[in-house]
């Protein structure tokens, strides 16, 4: 078995004396190694098979040297002995192998030893920079943390300015999708906080203003603000702003959107221009030459007397300065001294005043002017109001 093993072949053994209920039999033992199949790979197979057996070996009657001839004893002795021999032999070689493998293995383990040695030094060093660095971690931590409240401060600070400002306001990445918004945007676009993270385009406002996409892509693509003044579908006014989203370092991350409320605004101003209209139909159709000034001296209304008597037309008299008109006739110093002290002391008049001139295409008029100050919030937006009587003898 041990040679089948070692050489990986057939090993034979002849003439093996096995004692039955019947005698001595003579058998022939057979060791086999297996390489096939898979399975019983790196097996031994042993093979008992039976030999022809004289009958007085079979019945043990006589002694070995009887049995069988002396020569065929002595050869499978020496045979035995030769196979003990080159076992021993092979076992000698191999155990000085064996001694030799040890001590190359022994050799490699000492300076695997003292490798690990080494690396254990290094794993020391290792550990102390690591806690080095763990320290620096926990100290990058702590301001990270620091950072953190600082921002979460900061946002909350900036929703509560935006809700505060109660202005209309979306964030828009530079594909055009919501990333935050304020409430009142809810007013004119119907938004809800799922919304976030859809794209503008999926959403329909009640703007009278049907390019707003075109209006976004422009401000992503020229960097270039956008302003208009926009009316809702129920009446309302807002000033829409689309500017791009700038970062801290100047990086574009897209747009925003603001809205803010004119409504009272629009609405005082067509009060006022209704006001306005009315007040120059009223001095269009007084019967006494007078002038509307505003606080530069321009003409801001013309009453039909006041050109008839002077040959002045009331469409060409409006927007024009006093000094201009009648070929600059009313460019009197004493004139214009009275009515910018009316521009100085809101609410004071002057009455009275007469003056002599010589008016293209109407000849030498004697006038007796009187003037009245409109007061306004602010000083230099005060309306003048200037009469003007013909003393001029017939």
């Amino acid at each position: 078995m041990h040679k089948a093993a070692s050489t990986r072949q057939d090993a034979v053994a002849e003439n093996v004396k096995v004692k039955t209920e019947l005698g001595v039999q003579l058998i022939r033992v057979t060791v086999k190694y297996l390489e096939e199949p898979e399975q019983l790979a790196g097996l031994l197979l042993m093979v008992f098979e039976d030999q022809p057996t004289p009958r007085k070996v079979r019945l043990g009657k006589a002694n070995a040297g009887t049995d069988l001839s002396r020569d065929a004893v002595v050869a499978a002795l020496e045979k035995e002995l030769q196979y003990t021999k080159h076992r021993l032999q092979n076992t000698i070689e191999e155990m000085e192998s064996s001694v030799e493998e040890l001590k190359s293995t022994n050799e490699e383990l000492q300076s695997a030893n003292e490798e690990l040695q080494s690396t254990n030094e290094e794993a020391m060093t290792n550990k102390e920079e690591m806690q080095s660095l763990n320290e620096e971690l926990m100290t990058l931590n702590m301001q990270y943390l620091s950072k953190t409240e600082e921002l979460s401060l900061a946002a909350n600070d900036m929703k509560n300015l935006l809700d505060a400002t109660e202005i209309a306001t979306i964030f828009l990445d530079n594909d055009m999708v919501i990333k935050r918004f304020t409430p009142p945007v809810q007013r004119i676009i119907s938004l809800l906080p799922g919304d976030v993270g859809r794209p503008i385009t999926h959403f329909a406002s009640n703007l009278r203003r049907e390019n707003l996409a075109h209006d976004v892509r422009q401000v992503l693509d020229r960097l270039v603000s956008v302003e208009a003044n926009i009316q809702t579908t129920t009446g309302e006014w807002y000033v829409m702003r689309i500017l791009p989203y700038r970062t801290l370092d100047n990086y574009i991350s897209g747009a925003v959107i603001t809205f803010t409320d004119i409504t009272d605004l629009k609405t005082l101003e067509a009060q006022l221009q209704e006001s306005t209209r009315m007040a120059e139909a009223v001095v269009e159709t007084v019967r006494e030459p007078l002038l509307v000034l505003d606080h530069r001296l321009t003409v801001l209304a013309i009453s039909h007397s006041f050109a008839e008597l002077f040959g002045v037309d009331v469409a060409e008299a409006k927007g024009r300065p006093l000094a201009e008109l009648n070929g600059g006739t009313w460019r009197q110093p004493e004139v214009r001294l009275r009515l910018e002290k009316l521009l100085q002391e809101p609410g004071t008049v002057f009455d009275d005043f007469r003056f002599e001139a010589e008016f293209p295409g109407t000849g030498p008029r004697q006038l007796q002017v009187y003037g009245r100050s409109i007061a306004s919030d602010l000083a230099s937006k005060s309306t003048l109001l200037l009469g003007v009587q013909d003393i001029t003898p017939q």
